[in-house]
Order: C-alpha cells, then sequence, then structure tokens
C-alpha cells in the first residue's frame, strides 16, 4: 500500500482525494496540508511514498517542491495536479524531477495506479 500526502491549498480537493482513497486497498492518506512548508515537515516525520502537490501553493508553488524533494528525499514519488490542464505544466513536472502531472479532472484511482506502474 501506497503512503501518501496531499497538498492543496483548496480544502475541498484535500476533502475529495481523502475520500477518493479512502475506498482503495492501494493507497493510504496519511497526511494532508494546504501549504508546501508543512508539506516538507510532513514528509520528513511521515517519509510517505508519494506526495500529490497542486501546482499552485502559496510559499512554494508545486515545481520547485517537487525539485526539493527529489533532491532531499530518496524514492518519494511527487505527482503534480492542476486545475488547468496545459502540456507546458507537464513538461516542467518532469524538469523539475516529478514523476507525472495529472489535471484534476482526470484524477482516479486508475489514473494514480497506472502513473506508478513504471515504477512497481
Amino acid at each position: 500500500m501506497y503512503r501518501v500526502i496531499a497538498v492543496d491549498d483548496d480544502i475541498e480537493v484535500i476533502k475529495w482525494l481523502r475520500s477518493l482513497f479512502a475506498n482503495s486497498d492501494d493507497f493510504d492518506m496519511v497526511g494532508e496540508t494546504v501549504n508546501s512548508g508543512e508539506a516538507i515537515r510532513l514528509v520528513k516525520s511521515l517519509k510517505p511514498d508519494i506526495l500529490i502537490s497542486d501546482v499552485y501553493l502559496p510559499q512554494i508553488d508545486g515545481f520547485e517542491l517537487a525539485r526539493y524533494i527529489k533532491e532531499n528525499f530518496d524514492g518519494i514519488k511527487v505527482i503534480l495536479i492542476s486545475a488547468h490542464k496545459d502540456k507546458v505544466y507537464e513538461r516542467l513536472a518532469k524538469e523539475e524531477g516529478a514523476l507525472t502531472f495529472i489535471p484534476k479532472t482526470s484524477i482516479s484511482l486508475n489514473t494514480l495506479r497506472h502513473a506508478l506502474q513504471p515504477q512497481m
């Protein structure tokens, strides 16, 4: 089972992700926060397998957060999400060390499993 931390400044998205993972045998949401600073603290203490982060965040944006996680924590996969579907986000996500970018409208347990398959 993947241990997941979710980061989004929209609490409704956090609630939606929590309900999505509540019905899953593959994902366990072990932490959640609305900002990147707290996300880094949670990563240090909870040691998740996956960090799902919105692109737009207060303090440090999702791209910078992905780069920081990649440089400072081995093995944590970062999946960036946004309400905006943009090919530039896909490119930037990869450049900054994220596993992938998924538009929020496309997030499902299946899309997350598919994104992680090469890593399984």
